[in-house]
């Protein structure tokens, strides 16, 4: 097991609680270091961006994103195992931290900067965690800017219009059926942790965190809040359950809640990013919203996407998906259906939904399997180069990542994957993390971000603007700020 390991983070950054909860689970040998105004110019010497959570190894080398980085540290210390054995939940975890990172993100950005009592609170915390010592002589300035800072990245973390008071009702949903799913169960799929539940808690500590957010979790959440509690520094209580036995709770939570917002939301969201689109039209409910595309959100739902069709094989994923009314979001539709397409004779017209989710199965597979290596051929050059997992996931960053569920149920490791450019990516495009704390308006008089969500941030909020979470610089999008602190 890697040892030596020093985590850069925030207490007020949802992605630096997950990452620390899940190295503490692993029982990774690990610093935590705190980003204050003393440990700011270290910090600086190792990364050159101003993203939370920065993961340095025993070499010194800085990786940034999450996702990646857990899945390399799986693949190098594969016990205690975050990854369920049964290939359907391996993937139901996979949505569940999507879920986490993008629409859960939203939440606590919209409850932690659109009301005034939640907005001074966040700002006097960023301010008191960053200067440990000579705080500002104008300290009520200073959390001011960060308010009307952190206000300014509304519009591009999505939040514009009504999708708040959506995003509002989403989060009151999901705790009451979070609440009655961990009644009886100790983890979101058993006796052992995964990536959902690293990626969830590490969402609604900071919900709790945050006085508006806190009373929702206090009124329907019991079960909820003493999980996030025992999250901290999680232990295994047992093997992981099955679908079946998580099914009566893990359904509705998936029909009620993932399927009636955060999934249709996701697909609009990326048919829209990939015709080009400047806005788009979803439906969440009774609500009729018109929304601009965030592509960092996009890239990350295609690579869901991807998964879902290598699982395809998998019965009872396909069976529980079609039960929660998810496999519609989780295909792409025909391709009339899609944003940005006329209406044309060809031979799916009129088909069957099953023969159209068949020709997709069919065409995706024919997609994966133009980047994967020959027989016989490695596809893992960094174990050849003497390249850590960890030091090499930052490097794959404009690969396609995806779990490969073969035909024999069995799931390999999700480190490990095929390379494949897409279409959406760009030489600097950012892929997961998103900003937590407030903006920094200069190098040296303000609190750095670590409060924005880890899915869609790319107008970095630091001392180095313009660079994003996975270790190369970047030209944020307009429409997709993603910059995690």
């Amino acid at each position: 097991m890697s040892s030596g390991y020093r985590l850069f983070g925030a207490e007020t950054s949802a992605y630096s609680t997950k990452m620390r909860s899940y190295l503490r689970y692993k029982g990774v040998e690990h610093e935590w270091r705190p980003r204050t105004s003393d440990s700011e110019e270290e910090l600086r010497a190792i990364s050159k961006f101003a993203t939370l959570p920065v993961l340095v190894t025993a070499s010194g080398f800085a990786v940034h994103d999450t996702t990646s980085t857990i899945e390399a540290l799986e693949a190098d210390s594969p016990e205690p195992s975050a990854t369920p054995t049964d290939p359907a939940l391996a993937f139901l975890a996979c949505v569940l931290e999507e879920y986490a990172d993008t629409w859960l993100a939203k939440a606590v950005f919209h409850y932690r900067w659109t009301r005034k009592k939640d907005q001074r609170l966040a700002a006097q915390r960023a301010v008191d965690d960053y200067y440990t010592s000579d705080m500002p002589a104008d300290r009520k300035a200073v959390e001011d800017a960060a308010i009307l800072a952190m206000q300014g990245q509304l519009k591009a973390m999505g939040l514009e219009g009504d999708l708040g008071v959506v995003v509002e009702k989403s989060v009151k949903r999901f705790v009451k059926l979070l609440d009655d799913h961990l009644r009886t169960h100790r983890f979101v799929f058993g006796g052992m942790p995964t990536i959902a539940d690293f990626a969830i808690a590490g969402q609604l500590i900071q919900l709790m965190k945050d006085p508006t957010p806190a009373k929702i979790i206090e009124k329907d959440g019991e079960f909820v809040a003493r999980w996030c509690d025992f999250m901290a520094a999680p232990a295994a209580g047992g093997p992981f359950a099955s679908l079946d036995e998580l099914k009566p709770t893990l359904a509705p939570l998936f029909a009620g809640e993932l399927s009636a917002a955060f999934l249709p939301w996701a697909a609009e969201n990326l048919e829209s990013s990939l015709a080009g689109a400047e806005t788009f039209e979803v439906t969440l409910g009774r609500d009729v919203l018109n929304l601009a595309p965030l592509r960092s959100a996009a890239r990350s739902f295609r690579e869901l996407r991807r998964k879902f069709v290598s699982g395809q094989s998998i019965e009872a994923l396909k069976a529980f998906t079609d039960e929660t009314a998810a496999t519609v979001h989780l295909l792409r539709p025909p391709l009339a259906d899609r944003p940005g397409r006329e209406p044309r004779e060809d031979r799916h017209r009129g088909a069957p939904r099953a023969e159209l989710e068949r020709a997709e199965v069919e065409r995706a597979k024919g997609e994966s399997a133009e980047g994967e290596p020959a027989e016989g051929e490695s596809i893992d050059e960094n174990a050849e180069a003497g390249v850590s997992r960890a030091e090499a996931a930052p490097r794959k960053r404009r690969r396609r990542r995806r779990a490969d569920m073969g035909p024999e149920g069995s799931a390999t490791d999700m480190g490990e994957a095929a390379a494949e450019e897409t279409d959406m990516e760009t030489p600097d495009a950012p892929d997961r993390e998103a900003p937590d704390v407030p903006v920094v308006l200069g190098r040296g008089d303000f609190p750095p971000p670590a409060d924005l969500p880890e899915a869609e941030a790319d107008l970095v909020a630091g001392p180095e603007a313009g660079q994003t979470d996975d270790g190369d610089p970047d030209r944020p999008d307009e429409d997709d700020p993603r910059a995690a602190t």
